[in-house]
């Protein structure tokens, strides 16, 4: 992905849409170059990007839609603490509003000094955009977009410098397995514990994949 556009999603959120990307051209590529070994290397090669276009196309919007509500939920909240009065009525509201945050872990006491605290300021609160989209969400959307074009692409590689068909569906698949494997590792770390286990679990999906689509199509 272009530098630039990195910024608009998070590193776990790059990684986890690459996963998933990879784990849909495993399938794809079981498909097209197994079922048919006649099958032009070209072929196989529109197939995976077109099949990415289209899912991260549909993924890339998701996204958007996500962000768009979950920014304007934020942007109710806000507009609700800065229009707060004093009262027992508006406490409640700010404390319900803190339900699904990191806030929801204090106890009634905590979010109860939070609410008071949040009153007290609430002139200064920024009430946020107010757009149905924003360029940084829809540049997020794209950015997914493009992770599935390249993930799409790499792994078609083989199959364009590769005489071999069948050993070309081999190389593309293990080096997706190889990804997962990194991608579980950074699953174990976020959690701070069992890094290996969990890269090899995620390989061993990849795998599974492969000898299905090995199994089935052949």
């Amino acid at each position: 992905m272009p530098i630039g556009l990195a910024k608009y999603l998070s590193f776990t959120d790059r990684m986890g849409e690459t996963a998933f990307a990879v784990i849909m051209v495993i399938i794809i590529n079981g498909y097209v170059a197994l079922s048919d070994l006649n099958t032009g290397f070209w072929y196989i090669v529109g197939v995976n990007l077109v099949a990415c276009w289209g899912w991260g196309f549909i993924d890339g919007l998701i996204y958007i839609t996500s962000s768009s509500m979950n920014r304007n939920d934020e942007r109710k909240k806000a507009i609700l603490l800065k229009s707060a009065k004093g009262d027992e009525t508006s406490m409640n509201e700010i404390k319900k509003a803190m339900d699904g945050t990191f806030l929801d872990a204090f106890d009634d006491g905590g979010k109860e000094k939070i609410a008071r605290e949040m009153l007290k300021n609430s002139a200064s609160v920024s009430v946020g955009v107010d757009r149905l989209v924003t360029k940084e969400e829809a540049l997020g959307g794209f950015s997914i977009f493009l992770i599935y074009t390249i993930t799409g692409f790499l792994l078609a590689l083989p199959f364009l410098i590769m005489p071999n068909k069948l050993n070309a569906w081999l190389i593309s698949n293990l080096i997706g397995s190889a990804f997962l494997f990194y991608y579980g590792t950074l699953l174990g770390k976020s959690l701070g514990r069992n890094r290996l286990l969990l890269g090899l679990v995620m390989a061993a999906l990849g795998i599974w994949f492969l000898f299905l689509s090995y199994v089935v199509w052949t």
